[in-house]
């Protein structure tokens, strides 16, 4: 169980999973330092009051634990704090189509550390999924990571996209970060790519 004056390396975990689920505005400029204070307590309560089902007890006992670990596992199919799944949906010819097999967890969790590190500043999604179709009119890559749901391509508001992509080079180590005049596009392939 950890609660307010808990210490260490699982109390950093927390902190970094609230982060990586939207909560890190309520972390500021402490983010993971392993403390729980004040600003971890506020965390942990919003995420209990989003979940709803919880008690809102800013305690993290087996429940919440719980709660943590599935809305992190399950991220691509019922979104994040700061992201609805919907979002990412390809939108083409007037149809909206979801992704087959939901959107990559990974990519909405790392999105949500990227948004983190650039202030907590809005980020808008120009292109999550798309389909063979809608991905073939705007010129994508036969191959394109849109096709699976692992990719994005987004602007934060207020911040250069080169600011965006430098943050992103470090967050996405193991996926493809393109650097654009006006926006970044992030993914999560398994493997380094940078363009």
């Amino acid at each position: 169980m950890l609660s307010i004056g808990s210490k260490g390396r699982e109390v950093k975990t927390l902190q970094n999973d609230l982060i990586e689920l939207g909560f890190g505005n309520y972390l500021g400029k402490w983010g993971a330092d392993g403390k729980f204070g004040g600003a971890t307590l506020n965390a942990v309560k919003s995420f209990q009051r989003w979940v709803e089902y919880l008690k809102v007890d800013g305690i993290v006992g087996t429940k919440t634990a719980k709660a943590i670990e599935q809305q992190k596992k399950h991220a691509g199919a019922i979104g994040t704090y700061n992201f609805k799944v919907s979002e990412f949906f390809s939108v083409f010819k007037g149809k909206t189509t979801r992704p087959p097999n939901d959107m990559d967890s990974e990519l909405l969790l790392k999105l949500e550390r990227l948004r983190y590190e650039c202030g907590n500043r809005p980020m808008i999604i120009n292109s999550g999924y798309r389909t063979k179709p809608h991905n073939k009119a705007v010129g994508g890559a036969s191959n394109s990571q849109h096709l699976y749901g692992r990719a994005s391509d987004i602007v934060v508001s207020g911040v250069k996209p080169s600011t965006v992509y430098k943050k992103a080079n470090k967050i996405f180590k193991k996926g493809g970060v393109g650097k654009y005049p006006t926006f970044t596009h992030v993914d999560t392939r398994g493997y380094r790519s940078r363009f």
